[in-house]
């Protein structure tokens, strides 16, 4: 053997050895069509997968002997072909040329029939006569996904997280879900007969569907809207139908006329692909590596928005697909006064809490090689400014409003009752409640400043006259005890504890809600002098000391008692007394609860500097301190 052929000889046994290591590896790629052709008759499996090209020559039994095969579902990047069997029940995989059979699931099934694959998070979905299921891509972990009356077959639209399908019951329609079976929405529910295979063109927005009972193709937006009729000659039991988006191409499988056919997407151009060598076509796969052709949108627009002052809004952002990940995601100009872009989640959210004019948004997603989409849009803010913001009614926003919303947090509202501190009503008083109230504030120029001991007992009684009339209609108490226990203070600091708590892990990139900290702080240190009970009443040093030309006076108090504070010059004779009435029992330290003198005498007038004396008189106890006015 001379060297020329022993160098070719072992890059053949090289050849094998690698073809021996992974069958499914393909040293040319050539584009296929794939397809199922079922047999009737249960004992008599016929049924089998075929492969030809794409012009229908070269047509390829690949499994043969199965007793039913319906849909199929293709994973070109690792070499895999998945079909489910109605008559036997289950649901199988091979390699593309199909060897290494393998039962995946053999058990819990009906009539299997439809199969998508989401390589992305490894699940398979299948429908099964009135049940969607999904489970990982080896056949474990099985779950219900959705219920329905009669499926056929599904599509999964994975950029925007969408599940579509085909009913076939006896009110036919095509449905389409999130991909965890949540907002089951009806898309198209008139005009079908028997709506068969699905498929769906992400980049022009459409779906489409075969008829086998009125024999058409047919199609629509994403939604549902704007059906139209594409093929309604010729056509006789339509099964599966597949999309060459690139090529501006779909394929059909005409089970009664056993031939598989191809058109343009708009339906023109009817081919016969393949005549020849079938026994009841039904599933259709096509095995064509999808090219990158661009950055693009799914869905590929954003309606028109209107929000509404004072109520929470949410609108998600479609996502990117094509170009090269990463994407970085833009909206421009910032979003009105109360709303927030997360660029992460693409999301607009937040409370507006000022009206805006319609005005023309631009989102755009960029990839690594900079390459950029758009979608423009409106958005649109109506409303008053205060409607829902003024939470204790009293006709303006002030941290009165933040201090009710605080007092009542986390308190949760029975369907069909309103709460004016559950600003956005949607069922609990939350950080969305407090974020709103506290840009509602900034927004009107009204300032976050700190409360006084009036105002939080003005907050308080606000808060419970709500939290009594949601009692009463309820018939029940709702999370605060009772307006007597809110009233008391011991659910109340509870409740502007939990507040601060998240307002703090929010607050770095909310400046309203940064500054509406000190007020929450100042509430809750004053909501915990009130709650206080000291063992000895006392009286505590001024201050400042000295001072001009106010002071603070604190003081504890171990039992309720009339309190009077008299002020003394150096002779002994009374300047100022300060009738503070019957005060319950507590600490009376801080600017809003300790007494407070302005440096006047009873008639109004500033006093001269000096040094004066101040005694405290609660029930029997008297004591008596020194402060020094300096001017």
């Amino acid at each position: 053997m001379n060297m020329k052929m022993r160098t070719v000889f072992s890059l053949l046994i090289v050849l094998c050895i690698v073809s021996t290591l992974n069958p499914t590896m393909s040293f040319a790629q050539t584009n296929y069509i794939y397809w199922t052709s079922y047999n009737n008759s249960p004992d008599n499996p016929l049924g089998k997968i075929q492969r030809a090209n794409l012009d229908g020559t070269n047509i390829v039994d690949l499994v043969t002997g199965l007793t039913s095969p319906s849909r199929m579902a293709l994973d070109l990047a690792a070499g895999k072909m998945y079909w489910t069997d109605w008559r036997a029940s289950k649901i199988q995989r091979a390699n593309l040329d199909g060897s290494h059979i393998e039962d995946l699931i053999t058990t819990g099934l009906g009539s299997p029939t439809g199969i998508a694959l989401d390589l992305v998070a490894g699940k398979m979905y299948w429908t099964d006569g009135n049940t969607i299921q999904r489970a990982n891509l080896d056949g474990t972990n099985i779950e219900d996904f959705a219920a329905t009356v009669w499926t056929n077959d599904m599509e999964l639209d994975l950029a925007a997280g969408k599940i579509y399908w085909t009913d076939r019951g006896p009110q036919p329609k095509i449905q389409r879900a999130n991909l965890d079976g949540s907002n089951v929405e009806d898309l198209v529910t008139t005009g079908l007969g028997a709506p068969n295979g699905i498929a769906l063109d992400l980049v022009a927005g459409k779906m489409y569907w075969t008829d086998e009972r009125i024999d058409k193709i047919q199609r629509a937006n994403l939604d549902g809207t704007n059906v139209e009729d594409l093929v309604t000659t010729g056509l006789a039991n339509i099964g599966d139908i597949e999309l060459d988006v690139a090529s501006g191409k779909m394929y059909w499988a005409d089970q009664s006329r056993n031939t598989i056919q191809r058109a343009n997407l708009d339906g023109t151009n009817i081919e016969d692909l393949i005549t020849i060598r079938l026994s009841t076509p039904s599933g259709i796969a096509l095995g064509i590596p999808q090219a990158n052709d661009g950055l693009r949108f799914s869905p590929n627009m954003i309606a028109d928005q209107t929000f509404t002052v004072g109520t929470y809004a949410s609108l998600n952002l479609p996502i990117a697909t094509g170009g090269t990940e990463p994407y970085t995601y833009t909206l421009t100009p910032n979003p009105p006064a109360g709303l927030q872009f997360d660029a992460f989640d693409r999301w607009i959210g937040g409370t507006p809490t000022t009206p805006m004019q319609a005005t023309p948004y631009t989102y755009t997603a960029m990839d690594t090689t900079g390459a950029s989409a758009s979608l423009t849009f409106m958005i649109e803010v109506t409303g008053t400014g205060t409607s829902n913001l003024d939470v204790n009614g009293d006709g303006q926003v002030t941290v009165l409003d933040l201090a009710v919303v605080a007092l009542l947090y986390g308190t949760r509202v029975p369907v069909g009752v309103s709460l004016l501190a559950d600003v956005n009503a949607d069922g609990v008083v939350d950080i969305l409640d407090l974020t709103a109230v506290a840009q509602g504030i900034d927004a009107a120029g009204g300032g976050l400043n700190q409360l006084s001991l009036w105002e939080v007992e003005v907050a308080l009684l606000a808060a419970v006259d709500q939290a009594a009339a949601l009692e009463a209609i309820a018939g029940a108490p709702m999370g605060f005890g009772t307006s007597q226990n809110l009233l008391s203070g011991s659910v109340a600091y509870r409740n502007v504890a939990t507040a601060l708590s998240d307002a703090r892990h929010l607050a770095t990139g909310d400046v309203p809600l940064r500054k509406g900290l000190a007020v929450l702080s100042e509430l809750l240190h004053l909501l915990a002098e009130m709650g206080a009970i000291p063992e000895t009443t006392a009286l505590l040093p001024n201050y400042p000391n000295p001072f001009n030309p106010e002071t603070w006076i604190p003081y504890h108090l171990a039992t309720d008692a009339e309190v009077k504070l008299t002020i003394y010059d150096m002779r002994g004779v009374s300047v100022r007394e300060l009738m503070l009435g019957h005060q319950p029992a507590g600490a009376y330290q801080s600017r809003g609860r300790a007494a407070y003198w302005d440096g006047r005498n009873a008639f109004g007038e500033p006093v001269a500097s000096g040094v004066y004396f101040y005694t405290l008189t609660a029930g029997e106890f008297s004591a008596t301190r020194k402060l020094m006015i300096r001017k």
